[in-house]
């Protein structure tokens, strides 16, 4: 139970004391970046259609979308500890505005290349908020129930990226199908059923940052000064050096196997669904995330989260394996059932990586939201592992990244891993 009145953002001395008030709004946050973040993965398999591309060309739109997270997670991390948390959600929901807003001249012009921009501007507004609200909402309580809270919070990104793809599917693949026969018309002819969506999303973006504006007063921010802003030491702490490398590899993985699902649950091989109905499915995978969250946070209750991590680890290793090396139902239905297992997996590696961090937490949170890189490399791995086999065997990807995060969590649990003082229990 979190105390009453401020406490640290870190679970520590921090520079952004907040109300225990404001856990409701993280849970917008998180709602909000996994409803826009999710809709990226049907577009992968709409631009491939409309451009002509491979599977790696099409895992550009993840390259930039998650390049983002690379080049602005450290300045955000800055910008945080100068604005404060509702002045950072607000700078980071008016550039994702904007970003969404560029997709209508992106459609008119029909390059590809403009709609590449476009991601990396959205991402940019989204790495600002998913720096604000992972420490944020850790530090709403004691460091202990850091993890159940985070997992939690996550579950609410969850919904987001559920629905995300149901209406995705309705707008993207069903809607264009009406408009314009398979096979026939321009890039710009196929993808101008965007434009109002586009429109209408964005709006939604700028009345949020409305909203954040209206309650920036209730954050009661500290602000500090700082005459030099350190990157935490890697050496000194190898659980955060390990936990960024996992949170590389699970990203990279998660958004890997998402992207695909639309045209891996197309191949005759699995189901051979038509795109509009891959994406129900899809919103299943993410459905499972939800679901596994909701689990996961009362199981961690119980257990340490540790050990529900590498249990984890081991079940998405094996699924993705038994996925890519069956065909049919057996090879389809294992891998949406990675999305269930996958679903604790980014707020446990989070929490267990800034555990002790105390004042550095900012820095800390920094550089694994930079971590998150990982979603614009390893996709396109996996694609130029497709393009030179075929989307079974790339399942083998994510098998690799998975086993780093098993070998996390049994670090974790025996306690061999340390950040500068203390032990992970």
């Amino acid at each position: 139970m979190a105390q009453s009145g401020p406490i640290a953002a870190s679970g520590g001395d921090s520079t952004f004391p907040v109300a225990r008030s404001m856990l409701p709004f993280t849970f917008m946050l998180f709602f909000v970046v996994g409803f826009v973040t999710v809709l990226v993965d049907p577009l992968v398999a709409k631009f491939k259609a409309a451009f002509s591309l491979g599977y790696a060309e099409a895992m550009l739109t993840q390259f930039c979308y998650f390049l983002a997270y690379f080049l602005i997670s450290l300045p955000a991390s800055r910008v945080l500890d100068r604005l404060g948390y509702l002045r950072g959600a607000i700078v980071g929901f008016v550039t994702v505005g904007l970003g969404i807003l560029l997709f209508v001249p992106a459609i008119e012009i029909a390059q590809y290349w403009v709609f590449l921009l476009a991601l990396f501007i959205i991402a940019t507004g989204v790495t600002m908020i998913q720096v604000v609200m992972n420490p944020l909402t850790s530090g709403l309580g004691s460091p202990e129930t850091a993890p159940q809270r985070l997992t939690l919070a996550q579950a609410f990104n969850s919904v987001a990226t559920f629905i995300g793809p149901l209406l995705a599917g309705a707008i993207i693949f069903d809607a264009v199908t009406e408009v314009v026969p398979a096979g026939e018309g321009s890039a710009t002819t196929m993808l101008r059923v965007l434009e109002t969506p586009c429109i209408v999303l964005a709006g939604m973006m700028f009345a949020v940052a409305a909203l954040f504006w209206a309650l920036r007063g209730k954050e009661k921010v500290v602000r500090r000064e700082t005459a030099h802003w350190h990157m935490p030491s890697l050496k000194e702490n190898p659980r955060l050096a390990f936990g960024a490398l996992c949170i590389f590899v699970y990203v990279g993985a998660e958004v890997a196997i998402g992207s695909l699902m639309i045209n891996y649950l197309g191949l005759e091989s699995t189901l051979g669904l038509t795109e509009e109905q891959a994406t129900k499915y899809l919103a299943f995978y993410w459905g499972g995330a939800m679901v596994g969250r909701f689990i996961g946070s009362a199981a961690m209750s119980k257990i340490a989260p540790s050990r529900v991590l590498a249990f984890c680890g081991i079940m998405t290793a094996l699924l993705a394996a038994i996925s890519g090396f069956t065909t049919g139902p057996v090879s389809a239905y294992t891998a949406i059932a990675i999305g269930l297992f996958n679903s604790i997996m980014f707020p446990t590696i989070f929490s267990l990586s800034v555990k002790d961090m105390d004042d550095q937490t900012p820095a800390a949170s920094g550089l694994l939201c930079l971590s998150i890189v990982g979603g614009a490399v390893v996709p396109v791995l996996t694609g130029l592992f497709a393009d030179a086999t075929n989307l079974h065997l790339s399942m083998i990807v994510p098998v690799a990244c998975y086993l780093v995060i098993v070998a996390f969590g049994l670090k974790c649990t025996n306690g061999s891993l340390e950040n500068g003082y203390g032990r992970v229990r």
